[in-house]
């Protein structure tokens, strides 16, 4: 990709126009099919190979006693390394010429010192040296951002053919947390979750959930605090020991200002390879397990088809389309919604919020911490420029090897005091974070538990994703990025400071300087945050696809089709990832250039104004240290306005529509209602959002015990009428009045938990047996085992291994439908209403089963108010009444009889 591309793409990002369309396209041999045949071939080599090679071990015995392993995974190394073996050696040679080039700059820094202590190593001039460093510090720079790019576009290349060869053997790995399934069964069972009541439980629940994970990332937070002191005490003490060593070994070695400069400098350079020494035998054992299990699944001959994501009992089909259309909705959706999200980074609000929930107190503490560290960090390398300076002065005075040991023990004392200074600094941003992260959650949890019944089925996927992606990205990813940001630009901060302090000519350099950082950051960067929204995973968009693999009944022509759709998936995934990489690097060589022409500023002035040997050395090491922080700063604050996303998701989740106020001033009597009489005074309701009709001009009073039964062509006017009664669609005229009291004066909880409904499809919920009976435990289990034993479960709740105590599987299928149905009317037994309504059963159910429900009804709910809802007229012939609902108004209201020989729509 040339230079005019990439800067066609960067002009379109910072403008918004960037689509994907607009992206560098790959050359053919840069896409995901040349090296994904490459790599089949390969591959198909390396199996023949072993299996020639087995069956010759098996002519050479005669018995097998210990089979062979050869999943070890270096057949899939070996296949891997020779289809990208030109690229490998690449990425090694630019890494060796990145090594080379790196040890130049500080020789080069080193010669800058000599010079100015009237020791030049060549007879150069001043700016000639300056310039000698600026053109190291830009050779070094070009190789580093060469073997990076280079090096994750072979990564790049490699997770796209690999993905794409585990794709055709239609393997799929899923991983769910026990909170993502406590919200999934939330969402898909809301409205009988509303029905019971069970808000305050189900959220006790979930609430335990997220304790225990945040227990979790509060520990990890802490080994996060532990790596963050490792990584800052191993550099310090390989650096004390040689500097200690070299000074005590020998009283004639003194420390000169280019030996501590270049020493520094190493130690710096020393600091990325020492750390990452660290994990890599964790790291290399990672890699053995990854390649031994997908050269195990590549073997296999006879991969069964698997399901994909979920069952029909996971996620509610109501609401949504077939796989293939929601996904193109859904990335068409995004498409619309990310220029918008991009545009805005994350509004003030968002911003704001996030801070109010960190805390301002631990804001307050955690900015405090962070300049001490960088205070502690510049006093270090301020103590070894003073010791540096007036190490020859002092060394034949008297007492001259206590002043020694004093700056070194002060120099010891500094580092022990920056470990701690890290450590409280890690602390505070864990407890900061933790506590964002649970206010944010229970505020979410609670915002989607007020929503009404009807709007949760549109947002169903952006509710789950609110919960899992977006509260992982506040978990995991804010603070990282904010310690990150805090730190560079505290490091960018200090520096220059102290650089205008040694030298106040700097000064005039620092406003240009700062404009030209912003603008590039302002340009890269904008674009960069579009490329990284479209970079979405490759596996939502293959959802559909690998459904239409994963059919039984398509075809091999059909399934060809619909591989081919996933490689241009994948290759549509590397094109940003390959867009993605070239940005960055663009941007990362120009960051090295202001990075350079810093150092460069600062040698030429150190050169031209000649101060103190010690200042000199002070100078270039914030010099040449500035350079990381440059890179981190625009990195981090690129990717906290890519996490701000997501708290605008949240946020928008505050502005949507909430039901009415679970409890109000007015509270009924607690013996209400005592008769379960109801009365509908010419009642109108308002349509809901999801097309269920509206109730018109209803008038109807219901004496107390009488059981009604409720007739009408569709399903949806008996819905209405539950919402009705329920509240879950408020009254648009007229009122409903449970024993003279109007109920819209009252709180949900206090209306619905009066009521009970056993309906069309009964529902369970995962955990324990009584909790489904019983979750506030307000009855014995006495009388929850008399409920079950009047609804014929006695005998099969005793056989199971816990009885009560029993869990309930997520999707309630080790019980039959009848039985759960059974298991609602317990739980209505133990409820006790005075108001019951009773939804018809599916047509899967056995007829003894719902003659069991109905006779129990009769018997034990013979002095309350029953409500049959059903399309069936024959089901409620056995009911005093029967109300006739068409297109939301009542047609007749009469004796079933009656209504049997005169009502023609009844009988229909």
């Amino acid at each position: 990709m040339n230079l005019f591309r990439i800067n066609r793409v960067v002009v379109m990002g910072h403008r918004g126009l960037l689509q994907l369309c607009d992206l560098c396209k790959l050359y053919n041999e840069e896409s995901v099919h040349t090296p994904s045949s490459v790599f089949e071939h390969e591959w198909e080599k390396q199996q023949n190979c072993n299996e020639r090679l087995d069956l010759e071990e098996d002519s050479g015995r005669e018995s097998l006693l210990v089979s062979r392993n050869t999943n070890t995974g270096y057949s899939l190394l070996y296949a891997i390394w020779v289809t990208f073996r030109p690229a490998l050696v690449k990425v090694a040679l630019l890494r060796l010429s990145t090594d080379i080039f790196s040890i130049l700059v500080p020789l080069t820094l080193r010669w800058v010192i000599l010079f100015s202590e009237r020791q030049a190593v060549f007879d150069w001039a001043g700016y000639t040296y300056s310039l000698v460093v600026l053109g190291a510090v830009c050779c070094c720079a070009v190789s580093q951002h060469h073997f990076e790019k280079h090096s994750r576009i072979v990564a790049a290349n490699a997770q796209a053919v690999l993905a794409g060869f585990l794709y055709r053997k239609r393997t799929q790995l899923i991983i769910m947390e026990r909170s993502e399934q406590l919200i999934k069964e939330m969402l898909h069972k809301y409205q009988a979750l509303k029905f019971l009541t069970w808000e305050s439980w189900f959220q006790q629940r979930v609430t335990e959930s997220r304790a225990r994970e945040l227990e979790i990332l509060r520990i990890l937070g802490y080994l996060t605090a532990f790596s963050m002191l490792n990584s800052i005490c191993m550099p310090f003490l390989v650096g004390f020991s040689s500097i200690a060593v070299f000074v005590l070994v020998d009283d004639g070695n003194v420390l000169t200002p280019s030996q501590i400069c270049t020493s520094l400098c190493f130690f710096r350079l020393l600091r990325p390879p020492l750390l990452e020494l660290l994990g890599l035998f964790c790291v290399l054992k990672q890699a053995q397990q990854s390649l031994c299990h997908l050269e195990k699944i590549f073997l296999r001959k006879d991969l069964g088809t698997t399901q994909l994501v979920t069952t029909k009992e996971e996620l509610p089909s109501d609401g949504f389309q077939q796989p293939c259309d929601r996904c193109k909705d859904k990335h068409s959706h995004s498409d619309e919604k990310s220029d918008h999200d991009l545009s805005q980074k994350g509004s003030g609000k968002a911003r704001m919020l996030y801070l109010r929930a960190f805390g301002w107190h631990w804001l307050s503490v955690s900015l405090l911490v962070y300049l001490s560290v960088c205070a502690v960090s510049l006093a270090q390398d301020g103590i070894l420029s003073v010791w540096t300076g007036e190490a020859k002065e002092v060394q034949g005075l008297e007492g001259w090897k206590e002043l020694r040991n004093s700056r070194l023990s002060a120099y010891a004392l500094l580092g022990l005091l920056q470990a701690f200074l890290v450590c409280c600094a890690a602390y505070c941003l864990t407890c900061a974070s933790l506590r964002a992260s649970h206010i944010l959650h229970s505020k979410l949890l609670s915002d989607v538990l007020h929503m009404p019944m009807h709007s949760q089925k549109t947002d169903m996927r952006q509710l789950l994703q609110a919960f899992t992606q977006d509260m992982q990205v506040i978990d995991e990813e804010l603070p990282k990025h904010l310690h990150s940001w805090l730190k560079s630009l505290l490091d960018i901060l200090s520096t220059i400071t102290l650089i205008c302090f040694i030298m106040p000519v700097f000064s005039l350099a620092v406003c240009p300087l700062i404009i030209l950082f912003l603008r590039l950051q302002s340009r890269f960067y904008s674009a960069h945050s579009h490329i990284r929204h479209m970079g979405a995973n490759p596996v939502a968009s293959l959802e559909c696809v690998t459904q239409c693999v994963e059919d039984p009944l398509s075809g091999p022509k059909h399934r060809e089709v619909c591989l081919t759709h996933c490689l241009q998936a994948l290759n549509q995934n590397l094109l940003v990832k390959y867009n993605k990489i070239n940005t960055e690097s663009r941007a990362a060589l120009r960051l090295d250039g202001i990075a350079g022409i810093v150092l460069f500023l600062v040698t030429l002035i150190l050169l031209e104004t000649e101060p103190d040997s010690g200042l000199v050395v002070l100078a270039l090491i914030c010099a040449f240290n500035i350079k990381k922080a440059v890179h981190r700063y625009p990195q981090a604050a690129s990717d906290i306005n890519m996490d701000m996303l997501s708290m605008q998701n949240l946020c928008e989740f505050a502005k949507v529509e909430k039901e009415a106020a679970w409890k109000k001033s007015y509270r009924p009597p607690k013996d209400w209602p005592q008769y379960g009489e109801v009365k509908f005074r010419n009642y109108e309701s308002e349509a809901s959002s999801n097309g269920t009709p509206a109730l018109r001009g209803i008038n109807l009073t219901i004496l107390k015990g009488e059981k009604i039964g409720v007739v009408s062509r569709g399903k949806t006017d008996t819905d209405a009428l539950v919402s009705s009664l329920f509240r879950s669609v408020e009254a648009r005229s007229g009122a409903v009045l449970i024993d003279d009291i109007n109920i819209a004066r009252m709180g949900l909880l206090d209306l619905r938990s009066r009521l009970q409904i056993i309906s069309q499809v009964p529902v369970l919920f995962s955990g324990p047996l009584r909790a489904n009976l019983d979750p506030f435990a307000q009855h014995t289990d006495a009388q929850v085992w008399l409920a079950l034993e009047l609804c014929h479960l006695k005998e099969l709740v005793r056989l199971l291994p816990a009885q009560l105590l029993h869990p309930v599987q997520r999707t309630s299928l080790a019980y039959s439908f009848g039985q759960r149905r059974l298991l609602c009317l317990a739980r209505a037994l133990l409820a006790r209403v005075r108001i019951l309504l009773v939804e018809e059963a599916l047509p899967g159910v056995d007829l003894e089963t719902e003659d069991l429900v109905r006779q129990l009804i009769h018997t034990e709910f013979k002095h309350c108010t029953v409500l049959w809802l059903t399309q069936n007229p024959l089901t409620v012939m056995h009911t005093d009444r029967v109300l006739v609902l068409n297109k939301g108004q009542a047609v007749n209201v009469d004796a079933p009889s009656t209504l049997l020989q005169q009502g023609p729509l009844f009988s229909q």
